[in-house]
């Protein structure tokens, strides 16, 4: 599925589009698989350490994670993203041609998959009932250009936020700030659970729209697009990815090892290649300034 030319300029008035059933079960499935296969050995991991009494197998996928995280008491979210994760089935999402067909129209034909990446099993507020436990992860009012170093600031990078499940409005949606990508780079400061969000004298002027999702619907995000969530306050665990993606010939404002997934100027990056090139990196233990907003 191709974006059509009003879809275009939908999203370069609002910042954002949501496209409904751009993605099918055989897109999605292999890779919801492979996460609860991955998440069925974080159990047996748990289980051999002493960490957890059994490894809860008969739950399902949405809330296997959160049991367990409150079983062990340790947040595991970190195990199932990036840069944990670098398993096959990843890699051939990133690759995946009705993905990158949506990306094109906005990116054009030379499409980098930029490697500020995440996998978000984002938690219920109250997994056990106790808030001396809460695992959950509200994310605060943030731009994504904003974690994107200066040499990236005339790139269009566009987040893709795909979720794996149904989402509601009460498991905490994406919530996004119409129009407001027009304005520029707005300043960030250090938020108290850890990332950035916007300074309390640069907050946006308009309300924020929830957008609650279906399974196989994809929210396409301008990367100055001021955008939250709220806490989970479901049973469910909210599974979703973003990916971030831009033109392959621009500055991707991170230096980090990204993806091209397609181009008819170069070759792409092959499997083996993605995992070189981030072991390259873990080897090298080189410091690698990834934030503007570090004090001088």
């Amino acid at each position: 599925m191709q974006l059509s030319r009003e879809q275009i300029a939908r999203f370069e008035s609002d910042g954002y589009l949501v496209v409904e059933g751009a993605l099918r079960a055989d897109d999605l499935d292999p890779l919801i698989a492979d996460f609860d296969e991955l998440v069925d050995q974080i159990a047996r991991d748990l289980v051999m350490a002493g960490r957890i009494a059994e490894p809860y197998a008969g739950l399902p996928f949405e809330r296997r994670l959160a049991v367990l995280t409150w079983a062990c008491g340790e947040s595991l979210q970190r195990r199932v993203s990036f840069p944990a994760n670098h398993r096959p089935a990843v890699f051939e999402f990133l690759n995946n041609v009705r993905l990158l067909d949506l990306v094109e129209g906005l990116v054009g034909p030379e499409i980098h998959c930029h490697p500020t990446q995440h996998v978000r099993p984002k938690l219920p507020a109250f997994i056990g009932g106790g808030a001396s436990r809460d695992f959950s992860f509200e994310s605060p009012l943030h731009q994504d250009a904003a974690a994107l170093l200066p040499d990236a600031d005339d790139t269009l990078v566009v987040t893709t936020w795909i979720p794996l499940v149904d989402v509601s409005v009460d498991m905490g949606p994406v919530e996004v700030y119409p129009g407001r990508h027009h304005g520029g780079l707005l300043r960030h400061v250090k938020a108290p659970g850890g990332g950035l969000t916007i300074a309390a004298d640069a907050l946006p002027d308009v309300a924020p729209v929830p957008l609650p999702l279906e399974k196989g619907s994809v929210l396409l995000l301008h990367g100055r697009t001021p955008h939250r969530s709220q806490p989970n306050s479901t049973q469910i665990v909210r599974w979703s990815v973003d990916l971030r993606w831009n033109d392959a010939g621009k500055p991707s404002g991170r230096p980090l090892p990204g993806v091209l997934v397609r181009s008819r100027e170069r070759p792409l990056t092959t499997y083996e290649g993605w995992l070189r090139a981030w072991d390259d990196i873990r080897r090298e233990r080189v410091p690698r300034v990834l934030d503007r907003w570090q004090p001088s």
